[in-house]
């Protein structure tokens, strides 16, 4: 299923998980490779510890291609 809302994403997930797969869609979006948005988001201080950014990321993967609102 593909979301071509942000609404019917954050029903099914939540908003913090919607926040992350919307801040790294947009990232990858922008050219950048997995250790570059991985690393932005432990230096911009977006997730609190590496072991955060793992879980988040790892749920991105999943999800990526149901991401149709951007």
């Amino acid at each position: 299923m593909t979301y071509k809302n942000i609404e019917p994403f954050v029903r099914d997930y939540g908003v913090r998980k919607s926040f992350f797969a919307d801040y790294f869609k947009k990232q990858e979006n922008q050219g950048k490779s997995k250790k570059e948005i991985q690393a932005d988001a432990i230096k911009n201080e977006i997730v609190k510890s590496p072991l955060v950014l793992n879980r988040t990321y790892k749920f991105y993967e999943i999800v990526k291609d149901e991401i149709g609102w951007i």
